[in-house]
């Protein structure tokens, strides 16, 4: 296997940015990891904090325990302000991750050329 199609697919299925790591492009396997890793904190901490509102309102009484109540509140959109941040979250995870394929295998076919 080349290292471009080794670099996609440690970027596509370990972590992005992992591939320019393999390929010892640091600081650009850093910004890719820290950009995808910090949007996946902030979806699942706007996902848990959500959890945590609903289930304290099941404990308090305020809902019953019903799937039918419950759904329609995890399913709604968040707040405005809210959806706002979670999609730019959304979209720097997804870009990241994308491009940290792209260029990983890119950059891994200049090597193979290279070599």
């Amino acid at each position: 296997m080349n290292q471009a199609t080794k670099a996609a697919l440690i970027s596509a299925f370990i972590c992005p940015g992992g591939g320019h790591f393999y390929l010892k492009r640091y600081n650009t396997g850093t910004l890719l990891s820290v950009v995808t890793l910090g949007a996946l904190i902030y979806l699942l901490n706007q996902a848990i904090a959500r959890a945590q509102d609903i289930s304290q309102q099941i404990i308090s009484g305020q809902l019953p325990l019903d799937l039918s109540v419950i759904y329609p509140l995890i399913t709604q959109p968040p707040a405005a302000d809210q959806a706002l941040y979670s999609n730019i979250a959304l979209v720097a995870f997804t870009a990241s991750w994308f491009i940290g394929v792209v260029d990983a295998y890119r950059l891994g076919a200049i090597v193979d050329k290279a070599e």
